[in-house]
């Protein structure tokens, strides 16, 4: 008998899972998939931590559905073609991806089974909309956000699909990895016990959380978002990344909140468009996820000083919005959005560190990784990304720390008075690496850099580097 084969990668979710419902309409049995695939299996710490979970609560989705979810490492190609061998008459669905490697790999995969009659179907499920749906007049793609945004507000956002009613199964299961054989723990060192305290896993547990911050946050959204010492924000990046609720679910959840002001509303959904944004740019020029989008930045004399690097990484800079925020990150694996912009621009102005340093720790660190975000947000900072951030914008973190988080609350959450006072500060120092042996007592007492030598250095480099360009 013929089987439809359901490969979730970043979707696993029952809900608004176009791949999965497409392939459900015909009464086939499905055979759902996890591919463990190189790349995702060299992803940061954290994210393949909490990445076991997700696929964890999809496996238990699946099974009160009456189904399974089939794991496999390897390549993806190579995983499929075994499985064409072993369940014989099939057709493969996925919902689409869009960073490089995948849409080289997805490409090659739906020619080859194609070429041998099998039916792939690939559908929209990870984005509002898929790329190359948006379009400038001149037929070219937006490289700033604004009128990207005006764009894609005037295109009409497909609605969620349900659940599949019944998902059937087959006569015979084929073999699957062990989970727990996997390790995607294996890196995370002595944080699990903590981290899983922050964690909110799975699509049921995202479905909650959209519905609570719309009942009790969203009104107040668009003044509040940037306040750190406040949870105004959602949380849900760290669903999105996994795929365990859609955005268009959440743009709908939002856009029909009928207690709540239209800008309110607005404001909230811009942050899904730059996640579009994120994404679109980097299926236009693949290029930004790994190095400078702006090219002549190539040219730019960063510092090399893994000293300062590591002060920066561990929470001890001596500027404490700057040390709070990367504390928060290492402990819970999310970070404020205002203050990754904090830290983002201390390292690459105050200390004048390659962005890419920072790209590579937040991609460590973060539960909610997701590589164009990431990417995206850290050229923004640095100045060499598409509709960037001038670089002689540098932020000054005391004055963010008075603005955002005017009465200290969110600064001494993660770094304390002592020791032994403060839960949250105490975790940083059970949860780093014994290697870093760092205590309470390693704070700096002062700033590993002055302020206005930070600033004045920064801008006397952002001249130098003009120059460079002008010379070339």
């Amino acid at each position: 008998m013929s089987v439809n084969l359901v490969w979730f990668r970043r979707d696993l979710r029952l809900s608004d899972n176009p791949a999965l419902y497409d392939a459900t309409q015909n009464g086939k049995p499905i055979v759902p998939l996890f591919i463990l695939d190189e790349d995702t299996n060299n992803a940061g710490a954290a994210f393949k931590w909490r990445l076991g979970l997700s696929i964890e609560s999809l496996s238990l989705d699946l099974e009160r559905h009456n189904s399974k979810l089939i794991l496999r490492k390897g390549n993806p190609l190579h995983v499929l073609k075994e499985l064409k061998s072993t369940l014989g008459d099939l057709s493969i669905f996925w919902n689409r991806l869009y960073d490089e490697n995948s849409v080289k790999r997805d490409t090659e995969i739906k020619s080859y089974f194609e070429s041998l009659g099998v039916s792939v179907t690939s559908r929209e499920g990870m984005l509002l909309h898929s790329p190359w749906k948006t379009q400038t007049n001149s037929g070219s793609h937006y490289k700033v956000f604004t009128p990207f945004w005006k764009a894609i507000s005037k295109q009409e956002v497909k609605q969620a699909l349900p659940k599949p009613n019944k998902i059937t199964k087959p006569l015979k299961w084929p073999e699957t990895d062990d989970l727990r054989e996997w390790n995607l723990e294996k890196q995370i060192g002595r944080g699990k016990e903590y981290l899983i305290e922050t964690v909110n896993v799975g699509e049921e547990n995202a479905k909650l959380g959209l519905k609570t911050f719309l009942r009790q946050r969203l009104k107040n959204y668009a003044q509040s978002r940037d306040r750190v010492d406040l949870t105004e924000s959602s949380n849900l990046s760290e669903n999105l990344a996994y795929g365990e609720i859609s955005a268009r679910e959440i743009w709908h959840s939002a856009l029909n909140q009928k207690d709540v002001e239209f800008n309110e509303k607005e404001m909230f959904m811009r942050q899904l468009a730059w996640r579009d944004f994120a994404w679109y740019l980097s299926f236009f020029s693949p290029h930004i996820i790994h190095t400078n989008w702006k090219s002549e930045w190539d040219h730019f004399p960063w510092r090399e000083n893994e000293s300062e690097l590591n002060s920066w990484k561990r929470g001890l800079t001596g500027q404490p919005i700057v040390d709070a925020g990367m504390r928060e990150m290492y402990t819970t694996g999310r970070m404020h959005n205002r203050v990754r912009m904090i830290v983002a621009s201390y390292l690459t102005k105050h200390l004048l560190i390659d962005w890419k340093q920072g790209l590579k720790w937040f991609e460590e660190c973060l539960i909610d990784w997701d590589p164009a975000s990431n990417a995206m947000g850290w050229q923004w900072v640095a100045g060499s990304g598409p509709d960037a951030s001038p670089f002689f914008r540098v932020f000054n973190p005391e004055l963010q720390a008075k603005k955002f988080d005017p009465e200290g609350r969110y600064q001494m959450k993660y770094l304390g008075q002592s020791y032994l006072s403060n839960d949250d500060s105490r975790k940083f120092y059970e949860m780093a690496p014994k290697s870093w042996n760092i205590n309470e007592k390693s704070r700096p007492s002062s700033s590993i850099v002055d302020l206005k030598f930070g600033r004045d250095r920064a801008l006397g480099s952002y001249a130098k580097f003009k120059k460079i360009i002008a010379d070339l």
